[in-house]
Order: structure tokens, then C-alpha cells, then sequence
């Protein structure tokens, strides 16, 4: 899912995203985005440096933990991490 199919408000996420990685063209960046439309659920929005696209991924709230790609996460901490080792190992596995 693209951040552009989201409801973000003006669309400061994709334009702080892009901001920062014009500014660090060799770094990925992300951020948190509210989901207006699904209580419950959060973006976890990113950018992996400054020619790729602005993707997002859907995380839920779970009891005591965050559930990305139905895996649960009992702290903040650990989901960044996940997250980190799932993109990752998608970007190796695309080669």
C-alpha cells in the first residue's frame, strides 16, 4: 500500500519523509501515521532512502503488544525493530 491511497492529513507525513531523505539521500527513513479509517490500526510509513517511494505498512493494536504482518510486538522498540529486520529481508529477497 502506497502512502498516497491514504487519508493523511495535507500529506505532511509524505512530504517530511521525502524532506528527509532529500537532506539524506543515502538514508531510510519512517514514521507513524494514525489510520482514520480503521480504529485500532496505525501506518507505519517509511521511505528507504531518496529514489525510492513512500510505502506504508498496516499495524494493529493488540492487547499488550502491535501486530505488522501478523506478528506481535510487545513494545514500541520491538516493533521498530521487526520492522527494520522484515524490510530488510524483503529488499534481499527482491534482490
Amino acid at each position: 500500500m502506497e502512502l498516497s491511497t491514504l487519508d493523511i492529513a495535507d500529506g505532511a507525513t509524505e512530504k517530511w519523509l521525502t524532506t528527509y531523505t532529500e537532506a539524506n539521500p543515502k538514508r531510510s527513513v519512517y514514521a507513524f501515521c494514525l489510520d482514520p479509517r480503521h480504529p485500532g490500526y496505525f501506518y507505519l510509513c517509511f521511505k528507504a532512502g531518496h529514489n525510492a517511494r513512500v510505502n506504508s505498512w498496516p499495524v494493529r493494536v493488540v492487547p499488550n503488544a502491535f501486530e505488522l504482518m501478523k506478528s506481535p510486538y510487545p513494545d514500541m522498540k520491538a516493533l521498530c525493530n521487526g520492522f527494520k529486520l522484515r524490510h530488510a529481508s524483503e529488499m534481499t529477497r527482491r534482490g
